[in-house]
């Protein structure tokens, strides 16, 4: 099962990500933008992925994916990862998907030029 610290570890590698609470819950930034976050329980987390990529996973694995809306469908959240069911391979992918989601786009430039 993934932990708290797996996704510190995996979050806080890339560049400028900092640790700050979302809704009084363990959660991640980058550019004062979420990254990820956990849910009360810590059995599972939410990616800022993009749609289509959150999409795709929820129809791929349902049993361990799902898309989450707000306001009846209308905003989309992101992509609510089990973290007993899902890989420490494919979350730390999928940790690195939002950080290119959500990182301003000259961060990503540098990171990909190191």
């Amino acid at each position: 099962m993934i932990r708290l610290a797996d996704i510190r570890g995996y979050a806080m590698v890339l560049p400028d990500v900092v640790e700050q609470p979302h809704f009084r819950l363990p959660g991640f930034r980058v550019a004062d933008k979420l990254l990820v976050h956990m849910e009360k329980g810590d059995a599972h987390a939410i990616l800022c992925v993009g749609q289509v990529e959150a999409k795709t996973a929820a129809a791929e694995q349902p049993e361990v994916y799902e898309e989450v809306w707000r306001q009846n469908g209308q905003i989309f959240v992101g992509l609510r990862v089990d973290l007993a069911k899902v890989t420490k391979k494919r979350m730390q992918e999928l940790i690195e998907h939002a950080w290119r989601h959500r990182a301003p786009k000259r961060l990503v430039a540098e990171y990909d030029s190191r």
